[in-house]
């Protein structure tokens, strides 16, 4: 009997996993969720918080729509031109109002997560939303931190971080082929 309840969370662990690997092994995911983190530190600390949380739900809940969607061109040329875009928004740390940014945050967000669900396969597709979800807040925390040592530590810290995640999302574009 032991064993059979084991197996039961099997699959679900596994989904969970593959959610946080997909996030964390594919270079693009990776960059946004650590720009959304770092573009927020421009914020006040109490403003600052809503842009990673509301990207990750956006990430899940665009996950949950992209589920079993094909994987298209236009898909991968719409993920990498947010890591490009999210970068710019880093080199020029500009404050745009909180509801701008979030806005911004939420749509790259569920491209990101349309992508994710696109892609999910044959998993336990709860779990593997969870996990991305997980893994994408967790890089954007990350993310936060980069930026607020990046703020005190650095005058040009944050462009040189945004122009490298701009050239990052380029060379996604152009150079890996």
């Amino acid at each position: 009997a032991h064993g059979e309840l084991a197996g039961l969370g099997d699959s679900r662990f596994a989904a969970f996993g593959d959610g946080i690997i997909h996030v964390t092994a594919w270079s693009a995911p990776l960059v946004a969720a650590l720009a959304v983190g770092l573009w927020c530190m421009a914020y006040p600390w109490r403003r600052a918080w809503l842009l990673p949380v509301a990207y990750a739900i956006a990430v899940g809940a665009g996950a949950d729509q992209g589920a079993g969607a094909p994987l298209t061109p236009a898909l991968g040329t719409l993920v990498v031109a947010t890591v490009v875009l999210l970068g710019l928004l880093v080199y020029g740390t500009r404050l745009l109002p909180i509801i701008v940014a979030l806005v911004i945050v939420v749509a790259f967000g569920a491209v990101h997560g349309y992508s994710h669900g696109a892609q999910a396969g044959a998993v336990t597709f709860r779990d593997y939303v969870i996990g991305a979800a997980v893994a994408t807040l967790g890089l954007s925390i990350a993310g936060m931190a980069l930026g607020l040592m990046l703020r005190i530590g650095s005058r040009f810290g944050m462009r040189v971080a945004g122009a490298a995640i701009a050239a990052a999302g380029l060379w996604f574009a152009f150079g890996s082929r």
